[in-house]
């Protein structure tokens, strides 16, 4: 009897277990952690700023000298129109655009005595002086973003756009439209331009080629640059003196001189520091341009020579023009020229005279943050787009914001020690400051450090023995990525180039002295991806080698948010899905799409944070709770949130465009 009741029980247990052991599960399982907290609205950190990132320069019906700037927006706020007197300094007239953050596209028509804007979104603007407000001529081309703009003789408006690379043409006769196409294949940027009677010539990016659109029959034909100059990236400013067109190339900054009646380049100047070179003067035998260590020089159109005019204002010229002050100590013309922070610098080249007229008056609109970081000092320090005032310093203790002058556009932070490291876009520079002597922007920090290999986006920092990795994305136009080892102490780098192929790196963690980098399939802008499937890899900074790489989601366009646990276990995020990698297995231990699809660049706008049995993490616009032994995630913060950075206090910050909030959990307060 035994032994049947035995086998009896023996076959029930076993016809059961799977269920039973289910039940097992969910009953000893700890229930999910109810995490609750508040979020405190910390302002703008980088509040305001004057950026008009392309400038012109033309007269009112009374022919007095004006300036026009479009100063950036933000997602919130749209970009404003201002115009200076040049003779007064006076604003003569705002206005804030019904649409579009920001413009590369500026031009003044004297057929028409009438300023065009052209917005990266796409949208045109027109305006006469008098008028009582702007004029808005829609989207010219959907779609397309308007880079550059410029008037013909004959009052047509040429556009350069992105991504296409297209040339377009507005007639304001009619108000009509043409799209010429794509002038050079594969160029998706229609960088620069100048317009005559018979032709436009076209710059494009993100490589350097130059063409000639014949007006009258659409014909193109593409102008070989010198040999050294076919491997540059951009055509970036051009000007015509004559039959001589100057023309502007990066990385190197040099200035090439065309000989469009013969075809051939006549000449080269090394290095100029940009951004645009003046038209001819009245007497057409110079033009003028900036080279940093020598101030403001005149160039001879004959004999191609040049020389320091002895005046040295420090500015990039935005854009240049002949002017009449109708002022005695300013006899005839003199030469203005224009910076993007709203600055306007004269010389008269009689008297030698000059003069400054500040951004005072201008109007700007808060930085969107662009990058959070955790100081070793216990300071929360946030990084704008295209930042001209600084980077900010947020005081945990009591949420005042310090900006540190000059820091530029900031695209990753780091530590180690006592200091602060971070990645400077553009160029790829790294700098790093020392917390324990005070900010001077060129000492503490010194000079940047160039990464070099055409990387251009330094955004993930991690320290690993002595050095600092450093993760970044290239150039426009380029695919690869690097993993750069920086010793601050020294400036050396060793860069570890295309680690990925045709992948950028873009997240970084360490563990056991070996490093854990997430890639993005994407490089600079301006260039399709070809890999399909973002991956993490393991390095040894010791031997130089990858040993080992998965795809953590197939399809995933960014592996970003790499964190350690306490476990050494790598936690990351793939797109919408949060993943766990084991290094001892070399394998995904678990996965799961929490947050919903979301498809990123580069990933830098994520985050994640553990905190005992909790994954705070920024993906997908919101800040989400994540019970790490669950697996289940609850959306504590929507609403646009980017960015993550945590206190010694355990505060998280993030960032909703351009102000910065703080989420206190319930009980750390």
């Amino acid at each position: 009897m035994r032994l049947v009741l035995l086998a009896v029980v023996l076959a029930l247990t076993t016809a059961v277990t799977p269920a039973t052991a289910a039940v097992t599960a969910a009953v000893t399982a700890a229930p999910p952690r109810a995490v609750t907290g508040t979020e405190q609205d910390l302002g703008d950190p980088i509040a305001g700023r004057v950026l008009s990132q392309e400038q012109s320069q033309g007269v009112d019906a009374d022919g007095r000298p004006q300036a026009y700037w479009v100063n950036a927006g933000n997602d919130e706020i749209p970009a404003i129109f201002q115009v200076t007197d040049l003779r007064s300094g006076e604003i003569v007239f705002g206005q804030r655009l019904p649409s579009g953050a920001n413009s590369w596209a500026n031009t003044f028509s004297t057929a028409e005595g009438t300023v065009y804007f052209g917005m990266t979104s796409g949208e045109l603007y027109r305006w006469t002086p008098g008028d009582p407000e702007v004029t808005s001529l829609g989207t010219p081309l959907p779609g397309e973003g308007i880079w550059r703009l410029a008037a013909a003789p004959d009052g047509t408006i040429y556009g350069g756009t992105y991504p296409g690379g297209k040339l377009i043409s507005y007639d304001p006769a009619d108000g009509t439209v043409t799209d010429h196409g794509q002038l050079i294949a594969g160029e998706t940027y229609g960088r620069s331009l100048v317009v005559t009677d018979e032709s436009v010539w076209f710059g494009t990016q993100p490589n350097a080629r130059l063409a000639r659109f014949d007006r009258a029959t659409g014909a193109v034909t593409q102008i070989p640059l010198p040999d050294p100059y076919t491997a540059h990236e951009v055509v970036y400013d051009m000007t015509l003196a004559g039959d001589q067109l100057f023309v502007r190339v990066q990385p190197s900054n040099d200035l090439l001189v065309l000989d469009t009646a013969t075809g051939a380049f006549v000449d080269i100047v090394p290095g100029i520091s940009g951004r645009a070179i003046s038209p001819p003067d009245p007497a057409g035998e110079h033009v003028y341009f900036r080279i940093a260590a020598q101030g403001i020089v005149r160039y001879h159109l004959e004999s191609h020579t040049w020389e320091p005019i002895g005046w040295a204002p420090n500015a990039f010229p935005g854009s240049w023009a002949w002017i009449d002050l109708d002022d005695p100590d300013f006899p005839g013309q003199t030469l203005a020229m224009t910076y993007y922070y709203g600055r306007i610098y004269a010389w008269n080249p009689t008297t030698k005279a000059t003069k400054y007229l500040g951004e005072s008056g201008l109007e700007g609109a808060p930085s969107p943050v662009q990058a959070l970081g955790a100081g070793p000092d216990g300071a929360i320090y946030a990084g704008a787009f295209l930042s001209p005032p600084g980077m900010a310093r947020v005081d945990p203790a009591t949420a005042t914001t310090t900006v540190l002058a000059s820091a530029g556009q900031v695209e990753g932070f780091g530590s180690y020690d006592n200091h602060l490291v971070y990645g400077r876009y553009p160029g790829g520079h790294l700098l790093d400051y020392d917390l324990d002597r005070p900010w001077a922007y060129g000492t503490n920090p010194g000079p940047p450090v160039t990464i070099g290999d055409e990387q251009d986006r330094p955004q993930a920092f991690v320290q690993v023995g002595d050095r600092m990795a450093v993760g970044s994305a290239p150039v426009s136009g380029r695919l690869g990525g690097a993993l750069t080892l920086w010793d601050p102490a020294t400036g050396d780098t060793t860069v570890h180039h295309d680690l990925i192929p045709d992948q950028s790196v873009v997240s970084l963690a360490t563990h056991d002295g070996l490093l854990y980098g997430g890639t993005s399939v994407y490089g600079g802008y301006g260039i399709d991806p070809v890999a399909t499937d973002a991956r993490l890899f393991v390095f040894d900074p010791a031997t130089g080698e990858v040993l080992r790489q998965v795809t953590p989601v197939r399809g995933a366009r960014a592996v970003s948010g790499l964190t350690v646990d306490e476990r050494g276990r790598i936690w990351g995020l793939a797109d919408g899905t949060l993943f766990l990698y084991d290094p001892r297995a070399g394998r995904i231990l678990r996965s799961a799409a929490l947050f919903g699809q979301e498809n990123t660049r580069y990933g830098s706008e994520r985050g994640m944070v553990l905190r005992g049995r909790s994954a705070f993490v920024v993906t997908a616009g919101s800040l989400w709770h994540v019970d790490t032994r669950t697996w289940k995630a609850r959306e504590l913060a929507g609403d646009r949130v980017a960015h993550l950075a945590q206190d010694q206090d355990g505060r998280l910050y993030f960032a909703r465009g351009s102000r910065l909030f703080r989420w206190t959990e319930d009980g750390d307060r």
